[in-house]
């Protein structure tokens, strides 16, 4: 995205934006490889920084992430059924975002994983990937003046 262009945090542009990133790296199809088909993160409400959970759910296909949007109700999880689902605080989410341990989040409990957790371990070392994405992505988190 251009200088000065910052995108607000769980929006379907952020979204779009960190996917579109995400998918002309060229170790995706590895990092992706054995994994499940989709995956849904779950960002839990703090308010009065963000008032209601909201959820993203995305899918891939063929070494790339094929599909994600913004889910309008978290709840919607249960229906689509995600080989994965990842939970965790507002609060959380910002910090793994800033370059936080992931794995030590996870295994501290401060973020939540329904599904193979080995498996995502393993692919530990692609994180560079989501970091490239996140990175190229300008940023904007609902304290600092917008809402989701």
């Amino acid at each position: 995205m251009a200088a000065g262009s910052a995108v607000i945090f769980l929006s379907e542009p952020w979204l779009a934006a960190v996917v579109a990133a995400a998918n002309v790296h060229p170790d995706l199809p590895v990092a992706l490889r054995g994994l499940g088909h989709d995956l849904a993160a779950v960002v839990e409400a703090e308010p009065p920084v963000l008032r209601r959970a909201v959820a993203v759910y995305g899918r891939q296909e063929g070494g790339r992430i094929a599909g994600a949007r913004v889910l309008a109700d978290p709840d919607e999880i249960w229906e689509l059924e995600p080989a994965y689902v990842v939970r965790a605080p507002f609060r959380v989410w910002k910090a793994l975002l800033s370059g936080g341990d992931a794995i030590q989040a996870a295994l501290s409990g401060r973020v939540k994983v329904q599904g193979d957790l080995e498996g995502l371990i393993r692919r530990a070392g692609y994180r560079y990937i989501v970091d490239a994405a996140l990175g190229s992505v300008e940023t904007e988190f609902a304290e600092e003046g917008a809402s989701p």
